[in-house]
């Protein structure tokens, strides 16, 4: 049998949502396009919450054994936990903590960056990872797939 060398996701997600976030804001900063009033207090609460949710996974992961860097192999599949309401909540935190920054600056770069956060981490890291996982835990993870959502 080969080695597992997991999903072959190489950019640490953070960065993938960190780098477009981080150019949201100095595209903010530089040249503002305001498209709402700025909403700190539902910002601060999104970003907690998915915070939370990021950090719950995290947990849930290390407790079964299995490391949450998406380039090292799975030891088990996950269904319990956040892992009931959502296939990638982890990233799905990651998400909300960028809307939340989009929510405090209340301006067009940052809702692009989300754009481009999402599009980077579904196609490019979720869909990865299900290739993956198919491949690793077969029916289980199959019948999994019909039970809970990739998102929400």
């Amino acid at each position: 049998m080969a080695a597992d060398h997991g999903p072959g996701v190489r950019v640490p997600p953070p960065i993938l949502v960190g780098l477009p976030v981080g150019i949201g804001w100095l595209l903010h900063r530089a040249a503002p396009v305001p498209v709402s009033t700025p909403a700190p207090n539902l910002a601060a609460l999104l970003m907690a919450l998915g915070m939370a949710l990021s950090v719950w996974t995290v947990v849930t992961m290390v407790r079964a054994g299995t490391d949450p860097r998406p380039d090292k192999p799975d030891k088990a599949l996950l269904e319990r936990g956040p892992f009931r309401f959502s296939r990638n909540p982890i990233y799905l935190g990651f998400l909300a903590v960028a809307a939340g920054f989009a929510l405090h600056w209340g301006d067009l770069w940052p809702w692009l960056a989300l754009l481009v956060c999402f599009a980077v981490l579904d196609r490019h890291v979720v869909a990865r990872e299900e290739t993956y996982l198919r491949a690793r835990f077969g029916a289980p993870y199959l019948e999994y797939l019909g039970r809970v959502r990739r998102w929400i």
